[in-house]
């Protein structure tokens, strides 16, 4: 009973997932200047942040730091409206 419930539940969750196309929310990349250099950033529906992420970082930059200023500069654009 256990293994029809995960598998139940796999199944759904794979479902949903395929559902979702980022892409149809994607804006134009944006690049933010840091200490490091230039990120640019992947920014979804200017209504939310959870998926914002870094395309491109700069040598010595990794790429969970440039998601961070990815999402840093969609809370600055949320806040500005």
């Amino acid at each position: 009973m256990k293994s029809m419930l995960l598998i139940g539940s796999l199944v759904a969750a794979s479902a949903l997932s395929g559902c979702i196309d980022q892409q149809s929310y994607a804006t134009t990349p944006v690049q933010v200047q840091t200490e490091k250099g230039t990120v640019i950033c992947q920014l979804y529906t200017l209504d939310q942040v959870l998926w914002d992420e870094a395309i491109a970082v700069p040598a010595g930059m990794s790429i969970q730091e440039g998601n961070r200023v990815c999402i840093s500069e969609g809370n600055r654009l949320l806040t500005a409206r």
